[in-house]
C-alpha cells in the first residue's frame, strides 16, 4: 500500500512489475484522530487475511516494507 496525502493505493507485484489493485481510496478518515473527541493514535494500516470457508488455510506475509517520506 502506498499513502500519498489522503490517498491510499494497494498494489501487488507480479513478475517484478507493481500492479495497482482497484482505485485509490480516501485515507483521510482511516484514523481514530478523526472526529470531535480527543484522539491520539493517528492513521494506521496493516494486512490481514481470513479464510472464510472453514478456516483451514493461513496466510504468511513476507517482504513487507514500510517507507516513510517527509512531504
Amino acid at each position: 500500500m502506498t499513502v500519498d496525502g489522503g490517498e491510499a493505493r494497494f498494489w501487488y507485484v507480479l513478475g517484478g512489475v507493481r500492479v495497482p489493485v482497484g482505485l485509490p481510496l480516501d485515507f483521510n478518515k482511516l484514523s481514530d484522530d478523526y472526529g470531535s473527541k480527543l484522539r491520539f493514535t493517528g492513521a494506521m494500516a496493516g494486512i490481514h487475511a481470513v479464510e472464510l470457508v472453514d478456516s483451514a488455510f493461513t496466510a504468511d506475509f513476507t517482504g513487507i516494507r514500510l517507507t516513510c517520506r517527509q512531504p
